[in-house]
């Protein structure tokens, strides 16, 4: 039986494992550990051998799907192998520095919470578990929707390619540069761009420093990106002078608006490789372009194809001097520029796709909340929007701000587990009642401590009732123990809860609510935050009457 047992000893990797690979190996058990909060069972697909035994882990039986692994390494992407609720198998074909690893790693999943051992028998069952340590094991996990399970695996997966990728060409460019280290200095370029990327900044940024660096590294007069308008735009703006799309820094030899007829002049698709030309060459290639001596041309892969082109133009120096020309040490280091460049708007473009992708589900999440009660439909959304706007005026950081969004996006969660009923009483609650709903601040923060990634919004959900005098719920938190973005959120909760008709009650009038809020601050709310409310209040509400708000956080818990 093929089983990864408790305490199991771990196997020795395969040879061709060993050094570099097997410190890449792993880097990626542990990328997966993070990412899933738990080890992973890694099995030689070819063999059926075990490589790698969690030390930690059910008994579990991977026998009878060992035929389907060699179709999984193949294919190169995450499959649920089983799935019989409440649990699943996932498994994840490893990438590593060997092209065509066979390894896979296997690991359980709960896919809704177990709340007794009999709703675990059968799946138990079926995946040859013992019943008793399967519920044991599924109470403490935290449960996965199969799709966002599987979603994440695949971009986990991309995601750690293009890093594996990158941390290549990092050594590389670290070989290349003790070598020639006291001929071609120019190489310096390329471990600066390769450290900044490393700084979380933005993809104009990376493409700004390397056009300024690259003019001096190249002696050239000009550099460019030229984005492939049939790809889409790279998102590198980074000159000081733009027209459209493209992005030039230095002086131009002909207008910035003419660089994308260059290079289609040289190839209508434009060049797939790396290219060097002469004064010589660009007087029979580009006739039209007199003014253009010399060029070097690299494309920018953006995944699968060609995002637009690196491009210098005309050697600072004397053109008639052969020393001072492009050589190909110039082409090589463009080359290599571009090749940083295509993998970070890459590795940028799958981050995009993890905040969406955990967006989306928040907002899902939000529309279940809203369907609970009509009379609040879109309730969350517009308390989104009030406490981004007082969390701007009151300056907090951009990180703060993705907070505050999420977290009022998901303030009410917790009335997913609120009677209808009482929820949707149009008379006056009963004590009994009022005190059920009460209940949610609390319910929310139970469903969502399980997430990983939304840790933060956590005290939010939890405290958004809590009053400054301390008559609030669910713990009476008094002044600035209540944390100050839960502080904002009770404001902007408090004024779409009484600008907006109720199943009990009409919408007040503005003159009302405005009475509210000022007679209630420094006893209800903040009298600081507040105050803010009423500084920017035109604003609020001109923003409230808008579409739906169309935000997504940037700075998002990274899980790769």
């Amino acid at each position: 039986m093929l089983s990864c047992r408790p305490n199991a000893s771990r196997q020795t990797l395969p040879a061709d494992l060993a050094d570099r690979p097997g410190a890449q190996f792993r880097k990626v058990l542990l990328t997966l550990r993070r990412l899933f909060n738990k080890e992973f069972t890694v099995v030689n697909s070819e063999s059926g051998e075990i490589v790698q035994a969690p030390s930690q882990n059910l008994l579990c039986d991977l026998s009878r799907y060992v035929p389907y692994l060699p179709e999984i390494a193949r294919r190169a992407r995450p499959e649920i192998i089983e799935e019989v609720a409440p649990l699943l198998l996932l498994a994840i074909p490893l990438r590593l520095a060997v092209t065509d690893s066979p390894l896979v790693a296997v690991a359980p999943f709960v896919n809704q919470r177990v709340d007794n051992q009999q709703q675990i028998v059968a799946a138990a069952h079926s995946l040859g578990l013992d019943a008793c340590a399967a519920f044991d094991w599924a109470v403490e996990q935290e449960s996965w929707p199969p799709r966002v399970l599987h979603q994440l695996a695949v971009t986990a997966l991309e995601n750690m390619v293009q890093l594996q990728q990158l941390s290549h060409l990092r050594k590389d460019l670290d070989e290349a540069v003790v070598q020639a280290r006291d001929t071609f200095v120019e190489l310096g370029l390329l471990h600066r761009l390769v450290d900044h990327l490393d700084l979380a900044e933005g993809q104009s940024k990376i493409g700004q420093q390397a056009l300024q660096w690259l003019i001096e590294a190249l002696s050239a007069d000009c550099v460019a990106i030229i984005p492939n308008r049939q790809a889409g735009d790279l998102d590198l703006n980074a000159g000081p002078e733009e027209t459209d799309d493209l992005h030039v820094y230095g002086p131009c030899p002909i207008e910035a608006s003419q660089l994308l007829d260059l290079v289609q002049s040289i190839d209508p698709n434009g060049p797939d490789k790396p290219l060097r030309l002469d004064h010589n060459e660009t007087a029979q290639l580009c006739r039209s372009y007199p003014t253009v001596r010399e060029l070097l041309c690299v494309p920018i892969e953006n995944g699968k194809q060609t995002g637009g082109w690196l491009l210098a133009l005309n050697h600072q120096e004397a053109p008639c001097q052969e020393a001072c020309r492009f050589g190909s040490i110039e082409l090589r280091l463009l080359s290599s520029v571009g090749t940083i460049l295509g993998i970070h708007s890459s590795h940028s473009g799958l981050t995009h796709q993890q905040a969406e992708l955990l967006t989306s589900s928040v907002q899902a999440l939000t529309s279940a909340i809203d369907a609970k009660d009509p009379y609040t439909w879109g309730h969350s959304d517009r308390v989104a929007r009030v406490s981004v706007c007082l969390a701007k005026h009151l300056g907090l950081p951009k990180d703060q701000i993705d907070t505050i969004y999420l977290a009022s996006l998901l303030h009410d969660v917790g009335k997913i587990g609120i009677d209808d009923q009482v929820l949707n009483k149009p008379g006056e609650l009963t004590p009994e009642e009022y005190k059920h709903i009460q209940l949610h601040p609390q319910l929310g923060y139970d469903i969502l401590k399980g997430i990983r990634q939304l840790d933060t919004v956590l005290p939010i959900v939890l405290h958004h009732h809590e009053n400054w005098n301390g008559k609030g719920y669910p713990h009476g938190l008094k002044g600035t123990e209540t944390p100050l973005m839960a502080r904002i959120v009770a404001v902007a909760d408090s004024f779409d809860a009484m600008s907006s008709t109720r199943s009990y009650r009409q919408c007040m009038p503005e003159e009302k609510v405005d009475a509210i809020l000022q007679a209630g601050a420094g006893s209800q709310w903040d009298a600081e935050i507040v105050a803010a409310f009423f500084e920017i209040r035109d604003e609020i509400r001109q923003v409230v009457k808008s579409p739906a708000m169309d935000y997504t956080p940037r700075n998002m818990p990274r899980t790769v």
